[in-house]
């Protein structure tokens, strides 16, 4: 079936993969399966032979000596295995034989297990991967190398609630997720990764998020091959719902460079990274055990209809005090009680304890049974979308009391409920009997308030989204072919040319005119109207304030006259090498609410991505930028604007008006649009300044730099 692709030429859906045939094969081969004691190849064969007979496979060792190996016949090649292979295990160091037998053979899937690929840098390994790459490039899939058979692991059966599924770039970083079982939190599958060189994050990502008992996705990423195909998965995953909550390693120089070295994936800046991830609803996190706990809370809830307010009982006004402390801080609505549930709760709580919310029970009602009356009252009070109950403590008389009520409650359905187990003893009984149950738990006050308002925000999340590709564009603008005429390949065009390719695509530009004379220039200030600003005009000189390039506030003919031989005297003089084309006479605007700079720049591995944040000279000074991946709604811009400091001085400040952020939007997504037209044609685009007007009189680019690609 063939894909669609967007007027970029990238693809607006993932391939269309067999996974039948890897996860229910019925016949698999095991290449460099051996019985030799002591070596891993057997361990793996036995492995193999055993996991997927369960699921009803044929399993065939392949050795080209021996004629059996632990009682099953071998054959000395995979092209000698009579039946259709679905699968083929290679264990051997030099896969490549195999692999074009497999290939002929017509196999579903090969697994490749070996290293010695692009992780290495060198020549050599890159010369490997990229044959690996080129027999991955028909019908069968590859699945590595350098992984190993995680996906094929079985897993209980017995846990409560949806199941979590795990996609890990690393073994040994996804086997504690899978621990979670501990938790009561049942595994539906979990994919090793390897180097991806041909099956990448977002083919399992999407599978998995599609299959109606998975109720969150868990990953361990180091980068990501392909941008665009992340971003489809993940639109899947939004799509259906499907939390993923992921460590992305690549905040630090060190991070970054241990990925690259592990696996081979370029981790691309962090920041555009998580704005990606905050555009498809991806839950980040730092450790392990928040992606084992807030992973395991979305398996066990549904979703919260409101903000997320959470209902708080507490067995001491210091528990109570500390976690409406933290939920304050992190922006988690713990909301004042209705009149109502405080009177229904005062014939359970003393006149001496808090009865609103966060409520204290003094650990004095906790035990008692008409402590749970207390637990319905508060969860179903109006504001209150979820109910938090720490145990504080290991008293059998109260801990065993209140978990036993937080299971029947939980049990009982409705509005979530949420524990916090924060003594080091784990063997007792009732935290097996929270577990067991599937009630959501947490082992530290601030990894449950983060998973609080994890659900809050995701619940949000998914109730609005919308996906954007569904309105990508699939054909180029009637402009392109003039916008990209402007362009020169490999190098920057001056600045009014770059303006004329804004405004092709909609972006106002300020009045201007190129003189070559100062009699000219006097004249075209004075048709233009004062008060102007003149600019040196160079394709080589690119930030010309920097140079002392730019006059401003010119309010006569004499002095333009004046600033047109300053102005090339200047040039000559701070960057004598320049082709000099002339000088620009503009209107100057002196009524901008806000300076912003608007760009656009290739950030790996997402491709054009739109960068916008405060601008003028201190752009690099301030670093308040935030940024967007095409594809992205009127919406995404609108929040891209509200994540940057400056979106305050844009709503008015001191008694200064509003900035036209509708029209700040507009040209946003304006240049979005040049992004996906253009975007393998430009290099570099900074619209800086961008002045914001007053509300409802627009906006105006006054310089432009643009670098073809």
């Amino acid at each position: 079936m063939r894909i669609p692709h967007d007027a970029s030429g990238r693809p607006l859906r993932l391939r269309t993969i067999e996974w039948a045939r890897l996860l229910r094969p019925r016949t698999v081969v095991v290449v460099g399966a051996t019985d030799t004691e002591g070596s891993p190849q057997r361990m793996q064969w036995i492995q193999v032979r055993e996991r997927l007979t369960a699921r009803g496979a044929e399993v065939i060792p392949v050795h080209p000596r021996k004629e059996e190996i632990l009682g099953v016949r071998a054959y000395p090649s995979l092209a000698a295995v009579p039946a259709d292979v679905d699968v083929a295990v290679i264990l051997v160091r030099d896969p490549f034989p195999a692999l074009e037998e497999a290939v002929a053979r017509g196999v579903g899937f090969a697994i490749v297990f070996s290293a010695g690929f692009g992780e290495l840098g060198t020549a050599e390994g890159d010369a490997a991967e990229a044959r690996l790459r080129e027999l991955a490039s028909g019908a069968m899939r590859v699945i590595g190398p350098n992984t190993n058979l995680n996906i094929f692991e079985p897993w209980a059966t017995d846990k409560p609630g949806r199941r979590l599924a795990i996609i890990s770039q690393s073994g040994y970083q996804g086997r504690p997720i899978t621990q979670g079982q501990v938790l009561g939190i049942g595994i539906h599958t979990w994919a090793t990764l390897g180097n991806e060189t041909d099956m990448e994050w977002g083919d399992f990502a999407a599978h998995l998020a599609a299959q109606p008992e998975v109720g969150a996705i868990a990953t361990y990423v180091e980068g990501f091959q392909d941008g665009r195909t992340f971003q489809l998965a993940a639109d899947a995953a939004a799509r259906a719902g499907v939390p993923i909550v992921c460590i992305k390693v690549g905040r630090s120089e060190a991070g970054r460079a241990m990925a690259a070295a592990h696996t081979g994936h370029l981790t691309g800046p962090d920041a555009v990274h998580d704005a990606v991830f905050r555009q498809y609803g991806l839950i980040r996190v730092d450790d392990l055990d928040e992606a084992i706990e807030i992973a395991g809370m979305f398996c066990h809830t549904e979703k919260v209809p409101g903000d997320g307010g959470v209902a708080v009982y507490a067995m001491s006004g210091g528990t109570a005090s500390h976690v409406a402390d933290l939920c304050g801080v992190a922006g988690v609505p713990v909301p004042r009680f209705d009149q109502a549930t405080v009177d229904a709760l005062a014939p359970y709580v003393p006149w001496y304890l808090r009865r609103d919310n966060p409520v204290d029970s003094g650990g004095v009602i906790t035990a008692r049974p008409e402590n749970l009356h207390v637990l319905e009252i508060m969860r179903a009070d109006p504001n209150v979308d979820v109910l938090f109950a720490p145990i504080t403590g290991v008293f059998p008389g109260m801990s065993d009391a209140l978990a036993a009520q937080l299971v029947e409650l939980h049990r009982a359905g409705g509005k979530p409920v949420v524990t916090a187990w924060t003594s080091p003893l784990r063997e007792d009984d009732a935290y097996r009997a929270l577990c067991a149950a599937g009630v959501p738990l947490f082992h530290s006050f601030t990894a449950a308030v983060r998973g609080l308002g994890e659900l809050g925000r995701y619940s949000a999340f998914a109730r609005t989204y919308r996906s954007p590709f569904d309105a990508a564009p699939t054909t180029a603008s009637p402009v392109a072919v003039r916008a990209r005429a402007l362009l020169r390949p490999g190098a920057a065009v001056n600045e009014v040319d770059g303006k004329r390719l804004l405004a092709l695509y909609g972006v106002p530009t300020v009045p201007e005119r190129v003189v070559t004379g100062a009699a000219e220039a006097g004249q075209a200030a004075g048709e233009i109207g004062y008060p102007v600003v003149m600019k040196i005009l160079s394709a080589d000189i690119a930030h010309k304030s920097d140079l002392g390039l730019v006059r401003v506030g010119i309010a006569d003919a004499a002095g333009a006259r004046a600033a047109y031989g300053e102005l090339l005297a200047a040039a000559a003089a701070a960057a004598p090498a320049a082709d000099l084309e002339g000088v620009v006479v503009q209107r100057m605007v002196d009524s901008a609410v806000a300076e912003v700079i608007l760009g656009l720049s290739h950030q790996r591995p997402f491709g054009p991505t739109i960068t916008f944040g405060l601008g003028g000279v201190l752009t690099e000074v301030l670093s308040d930028v935030a940024f967007g991946v095409p594809p992205f709604d009127e919406d995404e811009a609108r929040a891209i604007v509200g994540r940057t400091r400056g979106a305050r001085l844009l709503a008015g400040v001191r008694g200064r008006p509003p900035g036209d952020v509708d029209a700040l939007v507009s040209t946003i997504m304006n240049i979005q649009r040049l992004a996906v037209d253009l975007g393998d044609a430009i290099s570099e685009l900074d619209v800086n300044p961008l002045l914001v007007l007053p509300a409802g009189r627009g906006v105006v680019a006054v310089d432009a730099l643009v670098v073809g690609a």
